[in-house]
């Protein structure tokens, strides 16, 4: 099972900058400075640091991972074993 919530606006428009900034090649580092740059706070009203975009950006491509398998509503074919244990 998979828990398929959804983001608050302001944390997937952070996200969403996030991922724009890392696509156009930048680094945990110079991301974290863009960020403080531009006065954007973290969702506890912190500046930001490479380590802290960095868990951000590694939880965002998990939960991306997560959300873009096929769901499945249904199970056949499959077998049941059982092993004797003493």
């Amino acid at each position: 099972l998979v828990n398929r919530k959804v983001l608050f606006d302001s944390h997937q428009k952070l996200h969403n900058l996030i991922k724009q900034l890392k696509d156009e090649g930048l680094g945990y580092r110079k991301i974290s400075h863009e960020l403080n740059r531009r006065n954007i706070k973290s969702h506890q009203g912190k500046t930001f640091y490479p380590s802290l975009v960095s868990n951000i950006y590694s939880k965002m491509m998990k939960k991306d991972k997560i959300m873009s398998q096929k769901v499945v509503s249904e199970y056949r074919d499959f077998d049941i074993g059982f092993v004797e244990r003493y």
